[in-house]
């Protein structure tokens, strides 16, 4: 039976799910599903795992329980940094409950409004992050300009942030700053999660480059430090279990990486984190990605 590629969020499709429950007494997606089914830490990692579980049982009671937070907490909202990404992670939720009952009218306008209230400024991380956000409104909202907004502000990152070298600049380098694997590991994120959200809607990101420079550097980057802390020259203390650390919080986005362009190496990577789960970060991945389809096969006639 053909799959269907038909979007069931920002970052996963119809056949995604449908892979995941052909294979769910096969690794990794049994450990990922033994995860969906543990309590989450807050309203938003709950309402996401509600959103993931409504749609992969078919389950109406478990969409509702998102929708409840949804319209309970979504909402409120900062405009730091954190704020951001939480904004993203709440559009991902209503993103999986856009054929649900419980989709609420009111919520593009109450998306359309939110998205103002956000500030842009100079900072390069905030500013990949809210890029993200622009074109997740964009999809929920059908607003064009809003995803090619979302699209500008991810092709300016690989022609002016990420150095041949792949660290991002002005993210990782910056002098006597604290957190700088983080911050490439978060600079990272965004730019792989708009690449992603842009497959599903017909827009090739992956591809783009600058003189050979892709996102594909950064995250190849990011992962060599993962097991070499000892190189990493923006700073002087960072060790395995920092790196180990912030890639259990926002490193799901590195399934999305093993399904379009893995680095060398990162089947150690995968053994050492897996099930990831990040609200921001791409959801369940583990889950969503965690498996690669079958590739076509090639009929040959002689």
């Amino acid at each position: 039976m053909q799959q269907s590629n038909r979007p069931l969020g920002l970052f996963h499709s119809e056949a995604d799910l449908e892979l995941a429950r052909e294979n769910r007494e096969r690794e990794p997606i049994r450990s990922a599903l033994t995860r969906l089914e543990r309590p989450a830490a807050d309203p938003l990692a709950e309402a996401c795992q509600s959103a993931l579980r409504g749609q992969l049982f078919d389950d109406p009671e478990a969409g509702c329980r998102a929708a409840a937070a949804l319209n309970q907490t979504g909402l409120e909202l900062t405009d730091d940094m954190a704020g951001v990404k939480r904004a993203l992670a709440w559009l991902s939720v209503a993103a999986m409950l856009r054929s649900h009952p419980a989709w609420d009218a009111s919520w593009p306008d109450v998306i359309a409004a939110g998205l103002d209230r956000f500030s842009e400024t100079g900072e390069p991380l905030r500013g990949l992050w809210l890029g993200a956000l622009t074109m997740a409104a964009g999809i929920l909202l059908e607003s064009d300009e809003a995803i090619q907004r979302g699209a500008t502000v991810y092709r300016i990152g690989v022609d002016e942030l990420i150095h041949p070298e792949g660290y991002l600049k002005g993210i990782a380098d910056v002098d006597e700053a604290t957190g700088r694997y983080e911050a490439q590991v978060s600079g990272s994120c965004a730019l792989v999660l708009l690449a992603e959200m842009a497959v599903l809607i017909g827009l090739d990101l992956w591809s783009y480059d600058n003189r050979a420079v892709s996102v594909n550097t950064a995250v190849t980057y990011t992962h060599f430090y993962y097991f070499f802390p000892e190189k990493w020259r923006w700073e002087a203390d960072l060790t395995r279990e920092r790196t180990a650390a912030v890639m259990r919080r926002e490193g799901a986005f590195m399934e999305l990486v093993n399904r379009r362009g893995p680095p060398a190496g990162i089947e150690h990577f995968l053994a050492e984190q897996r099930p990831l789960f990040c609200p921001h970060g791409g959801g369940l991945t583990t889950l969503t990605h965690g498996l690669a389809p079958a590739k076509k096969r090639r009929w040959r006639f002689w």
